[in-house]
């Protein structure tokens, strides 16, 4: 219903219901003052003067009332048409909002290997986190990464820094340089203080040789055929953005073969129940020594991941069970075959 249509169906209504109410309230005024007669036509025998006196009160009240309601009216308009603006205003914004979303999406790349799986769960329509693979021959590319904050501007940063991520991890450069270069980039022309964790590494998938760098990004969780998982410690490297010219330091790790490493984000430990406690590492590594393989088939059959990761994701959801999302949550799992 427009603006417009709304208000004069609401004028007739109103004016209608002016008339009558005002009418009859002055008209049981005049019965009750004509000597408190309960005989209306002795009354209208008795005093004429006062039906002159009742109309003429009715049609000041009902001038009186009249312009009041046209005050109603014009106020009810002006929502009306408010609210229809904005409605539409926010109708094109969970539009854009949907197409960014999709844009988002499409830079993640889903033609995954059989050995490897990745998802994104953003926490609003659309989210910072990232993650990012490719693989040469037996080398596997791969990275993840976390943008302060959330919605539109960290989804703009997380653009950004994808796009950087193609452009220098295919130079094949050592994982330090190549975190070097990301970060003098942005922190360049970085004016809004927002920063990036992000963890980097090659791993040979034939040998379980991998070199790696950590910038302020969670530890990755590995866990190894017949024992213990384990966090992945790595050197104090800052966050990206946050200081150019900053010397990163790599390192390097040989794993044996059948182990499964995941990354993940802090939308994983940190996200929280109804009583504000966090999932945290101990939850976490209690999901992964379910998950230590000891059948020989099941170590040749890396085929899973995908299950692998919605497993740790659905236990996190059962730990926050309706409390809301508070941070985008990224899992991607990586599992390295057995020599044929």
């Amino acid at each position: 219903m427009s603006g417009k249509s709304f208000s004069d169906r609401l004028s007739w209504r109103i004016i209608g219901i002016v008339l009558v109410v005002s009418l009859l309230a002055q008209m049981i005024a005049a019965f009750v003052i004509a000597d408190q007669s309960i005989y209306p036509m002795d009354w209208w025998r008795e005093s004429p003067k006062l039906l002159i006196y009742m109309g003429v009160i009715a049609i000041v009240s009902f001038i009186v009332l009249f312009f009041v309601s046209r005050g109603v009216i014009k106020r009810s308009t002006r929502y009306s048409e408010e609210l229809e603006s904005t409605t539409a205003a926010k109708e094109r914004m969970e539009l854009d909002l949907a197409m960014a979303r999709g844009i988002q999406k499409g830079m993640l790349r889903t033609d995954f290997p059989p050995f490897l799986f990745a998802m994104l769960n953003p926490a609003k329509e659309v989210g910072g986190d990232l993650y990012d693979y490719s693989l040469k021959g037996d080398q596997l590319y791969f990275a993840i990464g976390d943008v302060s904050g959330k919605g539109v501007p960290a989804s703009l940063v997380m653009a950004i820094t994808s796009a950087a991520l193609h452009v220098v991890g295919d130079m094949g450069l050592p994982m330090n340089e190549t975190l070097c270069r990301i970060n003098d980039s942005f922190s360049e022309t970085n004016k809004t203080g927002m920063f990036v964790t992000m963890f980097v590494a090659r791993l040979d998938i034939k040998t379980g040789h991998m070199d790696y760098c950590n910038a302020g990004h969670n530890p990755i969780l590995v866990i190894p055929p017949d024992a213990e998982p384990y966090l992945l410690k790595s050197k104090p490297n800052i966050a990206l953005g946050i200081s150019e010219r900053f010397p990163y330091e790599a390192e390097q790790i040989d794993f044996k073969l059948g182990t499964r490493i995941i990354a993940y984000t802090d939308g994983v430990t940190e996200a929280e129940s109804s009583d504000k406690s966090q999932y945290g590492n101990e939850r976490l590594m209690a999901w992964a020594k379910q998950h230590v393989d000891s059948s020989p088939e099941t170590l040749a059959d890396p085929t899973n991941e995908k299950a692998i990761v919605e497993s740790l994701c659905q236990s996190v959801c059962d730990f926050t069970k309706d409390n809301p999302q508070n941070d985008d949550i990224t899992i991607m799992s990586i599992k390295l075959p057995i020599e044929s």
